[in-house]
Order: C-alpha cells, then structure tokens, then sequence
C-alpha cells in the first residue's frame, strides 16, 4: 500500500475559528461542531466550551492536514469494493495484519 498519511496536530490552531475553518472541509462535520459549540455557549460553561474544543480538535487536524482526508476516503472506497490487496490494519499495539486479521510482519509502528 502507499505510504500511510499521519495526521498533523499541528496543522489546526486550537482555537473555535481555525476549527470552524478547518471543518469546512467536512460540512457534517461543521454542522455537529457548531451544535456542540452553541449548546455550551448558551449555557456559559467555560468547561463545556474547552471540552467542545479537545473533542473536534483531532477532526480539525485530519481536515486541515494536506491529503489525509483523501487517503482515508480512498481506503474506505476501497474497503466499501472489497478491494484489500496490500492494506495493512494495526492494532492499538501497533501489531500489523492484513484484511482477513491474520498477523503480517512489515515492521513496527514508530
């Protein structure tokens, strides 16, 4: 498979506006931003409201992060064809197997 495309944490400030911005990428995704954001507002809860940032942060840097979203969309065509020549899968060890869960060595994950 080709090279695997890692998310950027960097590539999204950590602010309500870069993630509203980044999001535009993945309009559902906005939508249910914007739901989370406005719920905490009217309630005024700071806590709520930095908790709403963690939570679509990482959604933020998927989109913000140059072809990631195009990679991930690319596999789940794939997967959605039955096509899973040369894909590898990691679990949370970062132990590698192919599509039928049968263990495969190509190296550890960094």
């Amino acid at each position: 498979m080709d090279s695997e495309i890692e998310v950027d944490r960097d590539a999204c400030e950590r602010t309500p506006d870069a993630i509203r911005t980044a999001l535009q990428r993945r309009p559902e995704w906005l939508q249910y931003f914007e739901q989370d954001w406005l719920s905490a507002a009217a309630e005024f809860d700071r806590a709520e409201l930095d908790r709403v940032v963690d939570k679509w942060f990482p959604f933020a840097c998927a989109c913000a992060t140059p072809g990631y979203l195009d990679q991930v969309e690319q596999m789940a065509k794939r997967l959605a064809e039955g096509d899973t020549e040369g894909m590898v899968f990691r679990d949370a060890e970062g132990n590698a197997y192919d599509a039928e869960n049968n263990p495969i060595d190509v190296g550890r994950c960094p």
